[in-house]
């Protein structure tokens, strides 16, 4: 029994060593490109804000608003220019959107009046979140078919690299040399690791490329490529909107959870030195979950999987409602952290699965945005609950009555669908 038990992990294991020693440079570029979108996230924005509303004298909720509305903006970005990674070579999309994302550090290190600094935002959020989750996402989905999970598990990971050595280095770049110098010394170093870096990573792109037309090319003739949808087709699709339905709750509950995170600590009685610990475990979660969920998207199938990425978030909010006991910030940021590990695979592997690839890079450009459109959302309703005197509990309670009908319906119709294509 307890070979029985470890051949699980073992065969996991050994399915990731197999895949990356064949695939380890441009499974690389996808990890490289995922690190590099930390710039446009929102906890490495958020470690300059105090020097920002200082220098730019703005208040929590100008900050606030200058943030949500270039997230807004960058996500309409993304819905035009994110469908050219289908018709334009992938490494000139590349160095186009990485010069792009450099040029908009150094002009808010530069940043010298209020107008150029709102610019220089939304350049590194549509750039850095947008283009370079975007160009990862898009071209692991695309390149690999029976291991797109892995690919996509594996370079998801650069995320969690950024979110673990980023912070620390800006607040020492910060503190040796100002806020200013710090995004110019970021982007100075992060540009010539990209030069030497990025080349090697797509060596061999147009044989790649090439490979990838032949198959579904092969696949086509033999009747088995399926149809290759367009936007419009998506959006008439059922099994698309009861997916997204469940899956835009994860990045408005937690975006809205954890921008107001101090206020709920606060409120629980709890120590801020809690929750930095309580990250460290969402850190570890999130990382073990995609991992371990990689082999089982290429066996099972992502559109299957999508009711089950309800489950700790659902958890996560029970946990909140229940209990103000210290242990909760740990429970509640490791549920998130294994819903955070779900969902980017599967989302990305589900619309590749679902809708084909000739259109995939347009498909989740739109689906990106909407993400991103959920999220932008949370920071100022979330606020206006709060400040109305809407409790934790009840907040949490309500998020609850909204994802389990959610979930309910992603299962009816997602899981009746996989059941009529196995008739």
């Amino acid at each position: 029994m307890l070979l029985a038990g470890l051949s699980c992990p073992v065969s996991g294991v050994m399915q990731y060593l197999f895949f990356l020693r064949s695939n380890w440079r441009f499974v690389s570029f996808g990890v490289f490109l995922t690190m590099l979108s930390s710039f446009g996230q929102t906890f490495y924005v958020a470690l300059y804000g105090a020097d920002i509303r200082a220098e730019f004298d703005l208040s929590n909720g100008g900050f606030g608003a200058v943030f949500s509305l270039a997230s807004i903006a960058a996500a309409a970005a993304l819905i035009w220019i994110g469908k050219y990674i289908d018709r334009v070579d992938l490494r000139l999309y590349t160095l186009a959107s990485l010069t792009a994302l450099f040029a908009g550090l150094a002009l808010l290190g530069l940043s010298g009046s209020f107008v150029v600094f709102c610019l220089a935002i939304f350049v590194v959020r549509f750039c850095g979140q947008g283009l370079c989750i975007h160009i990862a996402s898009t071209s692991m989905a695309r390149y690999f078919g029976q291991d797109r999970g892995k690919a996509l598990s594996v370079s998801g990971l650069g995320l969690a690299g950024g979110e673990a050595i980023l912070p620390i280095a800006s607040v020492v770049l910060i503190a040796s040399y100002g806020w200013r110098d710090a995004w110019l010394v970021t982007a100075a170093v992060f540009l010539l690791l990209a030069l030497v870096l990025v080349p090697g990573f797509l060596r061999g792109q147009s044989q790649r490329h090439a490979n990838y037309l032949e198959r579904q090319g092969e696949a086509a003739a033999r009747g088995g490529a399926g149809r290759s949808w367009t936007r419009k087709e998506v959006l008439q699709d059922r099994g698309y909107h009861a997916a997204m339905v469940l899956l835009l709750a994860f990045p408005y509950i937690a975006t809205g959870i954890f921008f107001h995170q101090a206020f709920i600590a606060e409120a629980k009685g709890w120590e801020l030195e809690q929750l930095a610990q309580g990250f460290i475990v969402l850190a570890v979660m999130k990382v073990m979950t995609s991992l371990l969920l990689g082999p089982l998207v290429d066996r099972v199938g992502a559109s299957r999987l999508v009711p089950a990425t309800c489950l700790p978030m659902i958890g996560a909010l029970v946990a909140l409602i229940v209990s103000d006991s210290p242990i909760v910030p740990f429970v509640y940021l490791g549920l998130f952290g294994v819903g955070i590990g779900m969902l980017q695979p599967i989302m990305s592997a589900m619309l590749a699965e679902r809708y084909g690839l000739t259109n995939l890079g347009a498909i989740r450009a739109m689906t990106t945005a909407a993400v991103v459109l959920s999220a932008a959302a949370a920071p100022a309703t979330v606020g206006w609950m709060l400040d109305a005197g809407v409790s934790v509990e009840w907040m949490a309670a309500g998020f609850l009555a909204y994802t389990v009908p959610a979930a309910l319906l992603a299962f009816r119709v997602l899981w009746s669908e996989s059941r009529t294509r196995q008739i």
